[in-house]
C-alpha cells in the first residue's frame, strides 16, 4: 500500500468539508482522496494510479466532479497550516 497522504485528523477536517460542499459520503472517499493526492504528488496520468488506491478513472471522476463544487480551494487552505 502507497503511503497515506492525509492524516486522521486532517481527513475528519476534510470530511465536514465536503459535507458542506455536496461530496456526500461515498464508499471509499478516503482512498479516492489519497489516489488524488497520490495523482498530483507525483505527475503521473491518471491510469497510472495505483491499484490498490483505487481504479484510475473513479479517481479522475470524483476529482472533476469535487473540483466544481470549489472542494480543491477549502482542501489547499484546510492543509496550508499542515
Amino acid at each position: 500500500m502507497a503511503r497515506q497522504a492525509l492524516t486522521d485528523n486532517l481527513w475528519e477536517q476534510l470530511q465536514v468539508t465536503m459535507a458542506q460542499h455536496g461530496c456526500y459520503q461515498k464508499e471509499k472517499n478516503r482512498e479516492v482522496m489519497e489516489a488524488i493526492l497520490w495523482k498530483l504528488r507525483t505527475g503521473a496520468p491518471w491510469r497510472d494510479i495505483p491499484k490498490e488506491l483505487c481504479p484510475w478513472k473513479t479517481a479522475y471522476n470524483r476529482f472533476n466532479r469535487w473540483s466544481k463544487t470549489g472542494l480543491w480551494q477549502n482542501f489547499f487552505w484546510l492543509t496550508k497550516g499542515s
